[in-house]
């Protein structure tokens, strides 16, 4: 709302429909391990930043790319949260115990680019550049790219964002009645989007939660 650009009004969320359903797909730590040696042979650039993290989103967005099907042509775009708190010039102070969050992300793509057979390897090349970019980019630089790209965004016809990682430790969180036997964001049924956690019986896995319709 450009009228009060500072509100704490929360983001309006619409109505969910009836045939959207929420799943789980589970990487184990050996479907990671043999994705990263894929990576690995096709790839020619061996400095690659091979995180659990890129290796899991990379995989899943270009699948999603695949199912959706369609113009090979049409725009899509897809993001994540960076953690900027240790990033920033001049530094935060020792002292500071919140957030520092922002989108980096890849713009205006086509979906062909991670439809076809290398479509996962040029995801993870992606991501792994955005990720080291994280620390070697100032974050104006990372703003202004986001902001550049934002006023087209409205024409991508697929927009990928994930909630979570792997390094949150969801499945070691005990309240006191115990650690959860299964975990669900369910804000990613507003936007279609997907999020991650690790698996809670395996070092090394990842559950990728999905909300889309049925078909």
């Amino acid at each position: 709302d450009k009228t009060n650009e500072r509100s704490l009004s929360p983001i309006p969320t619409g109505e969910l429909e009836d045939d959207v359903v929420m799943a789980t797909v589970v990487l184990s730590g050996d479907d990671v391990e043999r994705l990263r040696e894929r990576v690995k042979s096709e790839s020619p650039d061996q400095s690659l930043h091979l995180s659990t993290f890129v290796i899991a989103y990379a995989y899943t967005w270009s699948c999603l790319v695949k199912a959706r099907g369609g113009n090979a042509k049409r725009s899509v775009s897809f993001l994540f949260l960076g953690d900027f708190r240790e990033r920033l010039d001049p530094p935060l102070p020792a002292t500071y115990s919140g957030n520092c969050m922002f989108p980096a992300g890849s713009y205006n793509r086509k979906a062909v680019d991670f439809a076809e057979e290398r479509g996962f390897v040029t995801a993870v090349e992606i991501l792994s550049d955005l990720v080291k970019g994280l620390s070697s980019r100032k974050i104006e630089t990372i703003v202004k790219e986001f902001a550049d790209a934002f006023e087209s965004l409205h024409g991508t016809s697929q927009f990928g964002t994930v909630a979570g990682s792997t390094r949150l430790g969801v499945y070691q969180t005990d309240f006191g009645w115990g650690k959860p036997v299964k975990t669900d964001v369910v804000s990613i049924g507003e936007g279609g989007g997907i999020s991650m956690a690790e698996r809670r019986d395996e070092s090394g896995g990842v559950e990728m939660g999905m909300c889309f319709n049925k078909g």
